[in-house]
């Protein structure tokens, strides 16, 4: 036994263990040790090893620097009464329609082409960095006592539906944190139910935050508990962070998780019909509907598929809007998501595809019916 023990740990697999250990400490230190000033971790090598930093330990190198050079989107998507009162609550001079646009960047670069076809429309923008649903609801919501709108345009990105199962875009938005919040919705027999963030606002966020306080504490427990995307090993900072090899793996760990899309969208199949938060979607639309209908409001609906996703949203869409009326947009009627030549490196719309959403936005605002 004692023979066997003296092989395994004095043995040539231990050897090449141990140097392999060696190796890559050493490698560890070097690129920390190229690598780890806040300048050079701003270069393009820089930012390929600072991507598998935890979130908390993104949030407090951003905050601490500049946020807007480290990338992270601290004031960006937060639905309060401050940031909602700063758009158009009514047409502008030589306009003749308000358009309020919820969403994300997909949403607004379609809106905003449309209006410069147009001409005479104004807009009203509330939006999140990738926003799921949910949060363009819940925008809604807040949003509508503010303004007198003519036309609602809702956007949901096919990306962004798993997206649902999260509270905020800290986790989902991994490589750039976006910490605005937004509702956690669940179905009770038919109805839906809102489970509010304990955080609402960029100066709570700071706040709690910053003095790591019972609140900010409170804080993650809701996330672990209401978030799907939650786990400790991608979120919670320690002195994981300070070594490379660490963040490569944890990058490696959040690139193939499938935490958000797991039970709600297949590559293949698309998206499961009895996910709740397909059903969650549902019932929000003939909730909007219907909020939008008392109003007064014309409501449209862009279905935007991204890269590689074909028609998948319109499939799991189509029975619903069209049982409740409402008008959509589909982007699998105008270009093909499946041809790569249709997105831009970012994954956004390149400019042809997006005029083409914006032109069949443009035509059904002017003429109350959708160009499909």
């Amino acid at each position: 036994m004692m023979n066997l023990l003296k092989k395994i740990l004095l043995g040539r697999s231990a050897i090449t263990v141990c140097w392999v250990i060696v190796w890559l400490a050493l490698l560890d230190i070097g690129i920390n040790l190229a690598l780890g000033s806040r300048a050079a971790s701003a270069t393009t090598l820089g930012r390929y090893f600072e991507y598998g930093r935890s979130v908390e330990g993104k949030v407090a190198r951003s905050i601490a620097a500049d946020p807007k050079k480290e990338g992270l989107m601290i004031g960006a998507g937060w639905l309060t009464p401050e940031n909602l009162g700063k758009g158009a609550s009514q047409p502008k001079e030589r306009s003749d329609m308000l358009v309020a646009v919820y969403g994300q960047s997909f949403s607004m670069h379609a809106a905003n082409a449309a209006a410069a076809i147009d001409g005479r429309l104004t807009l009203r923008a509330v939006g999140g960095p990738a926003a799921p649903p949910s949060h363009a609801y819940a925008g809604y919501k807040a949003d509508a006592p503010l303004r007198k709108a003519d036309v609602v345009v809702l956007g949901l990105l096919s990306s962004s539906i798993p997206d649902m199962g999260s509270m905020s875009g800290l986790i989902w938005h991994f490589e750039n944190p976006a910490p605005f919040s937004f509702p956690r919705y669940r179905l009770s027999g038919s109805e839906l139910t809102e489970e509010q963030p304990l955080i609402r606002s960029e100066a709570e966020f700071r706040e709690a935050f910053s003095q790591q306080s019972d609140s900010w504490r409170r804080y993650k427990a809701q996330l672990k508990a209401s978030d799907r995307g939650y786990h400790w090993f991608t979120f919670d900072k320690s002195l994981a962070d300070s070594s490379a090899v660490v963040r490569l793996v944890r990058r490696g760990w959040v690139a193939h998780s499938e935490a958000y899309d797991k039970g709600v969208y297949d590559a293949r199949d698309g998206f499961n019909p009895e996910a709740e938060d397909i059903k969650v979607l549902k019932a929000m639309l003939v909730d909007l509907s219907r909020r939008t209908q008392e109003r007064g409001e014309r409501l449209v609906v862009l279905l935007l598929h991204t890269r590689g996703q074909s028609d998948h949203l319109h499939a799991a869409l189509e029975s619903t809007l069209k049982a409740s009326k409402i008008d959509y947009i589909s982007t699998h009627t105008l270009f093909s998501a499946n041809d790569p030549t249709n997105f831009l490196p970012d994954s956004h719309y390149v400019p042809a595809a997006n005029h083409k959403v914006a032109t069949a936005l443009a035509h059904w605002i002017r003429s109350g019916s959708p160009a499909r």
